[in-house]
C-alpha cells in the first residue's frame, strides 16, 4: 500500500469535524461519481453510500477504513505520484494536498455520512435459482411440448418425420460417432417393418449401452477442456501416462456415472477412489516451470498462470463462466469480483501441474503389482552376498550399501561438476533420512542450496548443480545420530525419464562412476561405498524383478502432484508482486456467500468442499450448463447458444422454460446423462426431417425454435472413424496408450507428423495421441482443435482443403483402396450398388447408377468410392 505523506495525516488535524455534505460529496462529484456512482462502478468501488465505501473494491480491502486514512484504499489511489497511472481521478487533473488532507481527515473521523440505500440489480438470470416448471399439455415427451408450444407462438410446427434409414445413420452418429454398416442397417429396416416405436427405441438402447458410446461423449468433454498429451507453449514437453484421464472419461460415461460424482471426483478425485480423474484439473496447457528462469517474481507469476489455466478450465466446462476475466479486476459484465476469483483459486493451492503416482486402491491390479514386486525385491536383497550395489529405478539410481553405524555420507564429483535433482536416503527399515540430515556442499553456483535436494520437487532439472574450480565438489550429508544404511537415491533430472517415458536416456544414466560416494563411521574414518558401473551378475535377478515393478506396478502420471497450500491474497493488477487483501477458499459469493473455510482449511478438504458445492442440486449452474451442452451435442445449438458463458456477455437461452425443466429433470434421475440423452433421441424434434421451409426460414433462420433437424457437418472423427469401419479396418480396442502420428521428439524439437495412415493408426481417432498446437496433415482442416483454447462448439468451415484431403491423402487413397477390394465384382452394377449400400446406406438412383458406370468406363473402383466419400451425403448429418 501506498505510504501516506507524513504532511497530509498531520494537516488533517488542523481541520474541525468535517461534515460530509458540504466538504466531502461536493469532492465526490465532482471528480469521482462519474466513474464509482450508480451509474458505472471501476473496480467494483462506488463511493456514493457508506456500506459501498467501507466494502471497498476489487481489491479486496476497505475504501475508507474508520480511524485509519493510511490503511484506506482511496487515500492510496489519490495520494500517488501525478505521473503514475494509476493515479485517481485520472486523466492529469490530480486533487489538492488540502483536498487529500480533508477526505484522510474524514476517514479518521470515522467517515460518517448520511445513510443511503442502493436498489440491488436483478440477479443475472443463470444465476437465480433453478425453477420449476409445469409441461405444457399436448405431447407425450416433455421437450416437444416446450418446443411444440414455442412453435406455436410463431405459427411454426415441426417438420414430417425423416426417412428411417436418415434416423438410423443420425442416431448412429450423434451416440457413438460412427456409422452404421450395411448390416446394422438390414437388421434395423427389417424390425422398422414390424413395429417402427419399438424398432427405434430398441436401436436407441443398443448405441447408449455400446462402449463406443463412452467414446463419442468423451470426446466433447476433451474439447471443453482443451485436453492434450504435450503441455503447449514453446516446449510443448510430453505428458506421460496423461492418456489415463481420457480413458477414465470413457469409463465414466460408458457407466453412465452420475454426473454430479464425475464432478467431484475431477477435483477431489485423491480422495474419492478415482485419482486418475484429477487429470482434469491438468487438462489445460502450461509452461512447465523449468522453462520459466530462476527469476523469483517470473516463477511467481508463472504459477499463477498455471493455476489460471485451472480456473479457466473449471469455470467453461463445469460454471458457464468466464472466471480468467476477474483475474485483474472485477468482471466487466458478470457479478465475479476479483476477490471471487482468489477465493476459487485458493481451492487450487495445493495443486501443482506435474506427475505422480495415482492414489489407487489396493484391490487394483497395479497396487497389488506394485505390493507384490516391492516386497519381491527387498527379499532378494536380503539373499545378496554383496557389500554395494547399484540398482537401476527408471527415474533414479539406488546405491545400496548396507553398514551399520554411519553417521555420514560424502559424494565427490570426480571430473569437476556435479548435477542432481531430488536425494533420498534410506535405512534398513526404509526410512527416509534426509529430511533430517545435515547438508553442505563447497559448490560455487547459483543453484548450490542444498535444501533443494529434499524439496519433494522432482523434475526441476538438475535443481542443485554447479563446479568448483578450486577444490573437488563435495556434497557432504551428516545425520543427527548413527544409521543403519541400507542406500542412496538420487538422479540429475527424475522427471525426464518420468515425464517422457520415450526419451532415449541420457549420458548421466551411464555415469555413475563420475562420483565417488563414501560413508562415515562411529570411529569418524571415511570408507569408500561404490564407483563402478558395473551391474553384477547376483543383481541381475534383483533388477529384473525391478523391471518387472515398474512396469506392471502403480506408474508416474501427469495428473497433477499436490503441495502445502499457501495463504491466498487478491492480487493487485494480477500480479503476485503486489498482494491485497488475504481471501479465504469459497465458491462464487453471488450463489453462495461463504463455504466456511479459511486459509488454514487443507488443501485436499478445500478441493474436496468446492466440488461439492459446485455438484450441489441447489447450484443455479452446474445442471443448466451441462444439460445444455448435451443438448448442443444432439440438435447442433444449444438453448443457451454460448455453451461456456452463461453470463451477459453470452446469449440468453431461447427456450428459459425448458431448460430449467431438464436442468430439475436431470438432477431428479440421479444426474443421469443416457437418460437424458434417451429423452433427446426419443422427441419427435430428433425425428424430423431436415428439408427446408420458405416460411419457416424467414421466421427462424438459425433454426433455434428446432421446426426441423438441420444437417450438420460431422465432426473429424466421425469421418475418419466411419472411414475405418467401412473398410473393415477399424481396431475397436477401447483405451489404453495413444497411438503415435508423431515423431519421437527430443526435448524442445519439434512434433512432426511422420505416419498418419498405416495400421497402427486404425483405431478411433479418439485415441491418436493429441499434440497441442501440432497439425496433424489431414483432419486439421475439418475444424479438429488444437487444444489450445476451450472448444465448447467446434467451428463448421466448408474449405477446398476438405476436399484435397478427402480426394489425395495417404490415409484416404489407402482406406478407398481397402473399400474398392471390398465391393469389388465382374459384375459393374453390382459392384457400384455394394458402394453405395457400404456409404449410404442405400441404392444408387438410376441416374446414380448411369454416372457411375461412366466413371468406370475410364476409372478403377477405388475413384468412384473416393468422390462418394467427399459427398455432402456423406460428411454432413441429415
Amino acid at each position: 500500500m501506498k505510504i501516506i505523506p507524513y504532511f497530509l495525516l498531520m494537516a488533517s488535524s488542523s481541520f474541525a469535524a468535517v461534515d460530509f455534505d458540504t466538504q466531502i460529496k461536493p469532492i465526490f462529484d465532482k471528480h469521482c461519481i462519474k466513474c464509482h456512482g450508480p451509474e458505472k462502478q471501476k473496480s467494483d468501488l462506488r463511493l456514493d453510500s457508506r456500506e459501498s465505501i467501507l466494502k471497498g473494491g476489487d481489491l479486496g480491502e476497505p475504501g475508507a477504513h474508520p480511524g485509519h486514512p493510511e490503511k484506506s484504499t482511496i487515500i492510496e489511489f489519490i495520494s500517488l505520484d501525478p505521473d503514475d497511472d494509476e493515479i485517481m481521478p485520472p486523466k492529469g487533473d490530480p486533487l489538492t494536498a488540502e483536498q487529500i488532507a480533508l477526505i484522510s481527515t474524514w476517514i479518521k473521523e470515522g467517515a460518517l455520512m448520511p445513510e443511503k440505500k442502493i436498489a440491488k440489480k436483478e440477479k443475472l438470470w443463470s444465476l437465480q435459482q433453478v425453477k420449476k416448471t409445469s409441461i405444457p399439455p399436448g405431447e407425450s415427451n416433455p421437450v416437444d411440448a416446450f418446443l411444440a408450444a414455442k412453435l406455436k407462438e410463431k405459427n411454426l410446427q415441426f417438420s414430417q418425420q425423416a426417412d428411417p434409414v436418415i434416423l438410423l445413420r443420425r442416431l448412429h452418429t450423434v451416440l457413438i460417432g460412427i456409422l452404421p454398416s450395411p448390416q446394422e442397417k438390414d437388421t434395423f429396416l427389417a424390425q422398422w417393418v414390424q413395429d417402427s416405436n419399438k424398432a427405434y427405441e430398441n436401436k436407441v438402447e443398443e448405441l447408449l449401452a455400446s462402449p463406443h458410446f463412452g467414446e463419442r461423449w468423451a470426446q466433447h468433454w476433451l474439447d471443453a477442456i482443451r485436453w492434450a498429451e504435450t503441455s503447449g507453449s514453446e516446449s510443448n514437453l510430453y505428458r506421460n501416462r496423461s492418456w489415463e484421464y481420457r480413458d477414465y472419461v470413457v469409463r465414466s460415461f460408458n457407466e453412465d456415472k452420475p454426473y454430479k460424482d464425475f464432478i467431484v471426483d475431477q477435483i477431489a478425485g485423491d480422495k474419492t477412489g478415482y485419482p486418475r480423474a484429477t487429470g482434469f484439473m491438468v487438462a489445460g496447457p502450461h509452461v512447465p516451470p523449468a522453462t520459466v528462469g530462476q527469476q523469483e517474481s517470473a516463477i511467481a507469476e508463472a504459477r499463477y498462470d498455471r493455476l489460471d489455466q485451472t480456473l479457466q478450465t473449471v469455470g467453461a466446462s463445469m460454471m458457464g463462466m468466464t472466471l480468467g476475466c476477474a483475474r485483474c479486476h472485477t468482471h466487466k459484465f458478470d457479478p465475479i469480483k476479483i476477490g471471487d476469483y482468489y477465493a476459487i483459486l485458493a481451492n487450487f493451492q495445493d495443486l501443482e501441474y506435474g506427475i505422480r503416482k495415482p492414489e489407487l486402491p489396493g484391490h487394483t491390479n497395479p497396487a497389488k503389482a506394485e505390493a507384490k514386486y516391492l516386497k519381491l525385491i527387498r527379499e532378494h536383497r536380503k539373499t545378496l552376498s554383496l557389500d554395494s550395489w547399484k540398482e537401476m529405478w527408471n527415474d533414479r539410481y539406488e546405491a545400496h550399501i548396507p553398514r551399520n553405524n554411519v553417521t555420514a555420507l560424502r559424494i565427490t564429483a570426480l571430473n569437476g561438476d556435479m548435477a542432481f535433482d531430488e536425494m533420498e536416503v534410506f535405512d534398513q527399515n526404509y526410512k527416509n533420512h534426509m529430511p533430517q540430515a545435515k547438508l553442505s556442499t563447497n559448490l560455487e553456483s547459483d543453484k548450490n542450496n542444498v535444501e533443494l535436494l529434499r524439496d519433494g520437487e522432482i523434475g526441476y532439472f538438475f535443481a542443485f548443480k554447479g563446479k568448483n574450480k578450486g577444490e573437488t565438489p563435495e556434497l557432504l550429508i551428516e545425520f543427527n545420530k548413527a544409521i543403519k544404511l541400507q542406500s542412496i537415491s538420487f538422479s540429475k533430472d527424475r522427471k525426464a525419464k518420468l515425464n517422457t517415458s520415450y526419451l532415449t536416456p541420457e549420458k548421466w544414466m551411464t555415469e555413475l562412476a563420475k562420483y565417488k560416494i563414501e560413508y562415515k563411521t562411529n570411529d569418524g574414518k571415511w570408507h569408500l561405498a561404490i564407483k563402478n558401473t558395473q551391474t553384477e551378475k547376483d543383481v541381475e535377478e534383483l533388477n529384473e524383478l525391478i523391471a518387472k515393478q515398474l512396469k506392471y506396478g502403480i506408474q508416474y502420471e501427469f495428473l497433477g502432484r499436490f503441495i502445502d497450500p499457501v495463504v491466498t491474497h487478491v492480487l493487485k493488477r494480477g500480479s503476485p508482486n503486489t498482494p491485497g487483501a488475504e481471501v479465504a477458499p469459497n465458491g462464487l459469493a453471488e450463489i453462495t456467500p461463504t463455504l466456511n473455510m479459511t486459509s488454514q482449511t487443507p488443501g485436499p478438504e478445500r478441493r474436496l468442499t468446492f466440488a461439492k458445492w459446485l455438484a450441489n442440486k441447489d447450484n443455479p449452474l452446474t445442471a443448466r450448463v451441462m444439460v445444455n451442452r448435451l443438448w448442443y451435442h444432439t440438435f447442433g445449438n444449444g438453448i443457451v447458444s454460448t455453451l461456456s458463458d452463461f453470463g451477459n456477455a453470452g446469449t440468453k437461452p431461447s427456450h428459459p422454460e425448458l431448460l430449467d425443466f431438464l436442468a430439475n429433470e436431470f438432477v431428479g434421475n440421479n444426474w443421469s446423462t443416457k437418460q437424458m440423452l434417451r429423452t433427446f433421441v426419443l422427441s419427435r424434434a430428433f425425428k424430423q426431417d431436415n428439408k427446408p421451409k420458405v416460411d419457416a426460414l424467414r421466421l427462424d433462420a438459425g433454426n433455434r425454435l428446432l421446426w426441423r433437424f438441420a444437417p450438420k457437418r460431422a465432426d473429424a472423427e466421425v469421418i475418419r472413424d466411419s472411414i475405418l469401419k467401412l473398410s473393415g479396418k477399424l481396431n475397436n480396442k477401447i483405451g489404453g496408450p495413444s497411438y503415435r502420428i508423431h515423431n519421437v521428439k527430443r526435448r524442445y524439437g519439434m512434433w512432426k507428423v511422420e505416419d498418419n495412415y498405416s495400421e497402427k493408426t486404425w483405431r478411433r481417432m479418439l485415441y491418436q495421441e493429441r499434440m497441442r498446437g501440432v497439425d496433424d496433415r489431414m483432419f486439421t482442416a475439418f475444424d479438429f482443435p488444437d487444444c489450445g483454447q476451450v472448444v465448447s462448439k467446434r467451428p463448421q468451415s466448408t474449405t477446398p482443403l476438405q476436399a484435397l484431403n478427402l480426394m489425395n491423402s495417404q490415409f484416404m487413397i489407402n482406406q478407398c483402396n481397402l473399400i474398392a477390394d471390398q465391393a469389388q465384382s465382374k459384375d459393374i452394377d453390382e459392384s457400384i450398388r455394394t458402394v453405395f449400400m457400404l456409404i449410404y446406406n442405400r441404392q444408387p438412383a438410376e441416374i446414380e447408377l448411369a454416372m457411375s458406370r461412366k466413371i468406370l468406363k475410364t476409372e478403377k473402383l477405388n475413384i468412384l468410392v473416393r468422390a462418394l466419400l467427399n459427398s455432402n451425403e456423406f460428411i454432413f448429418i441429415q
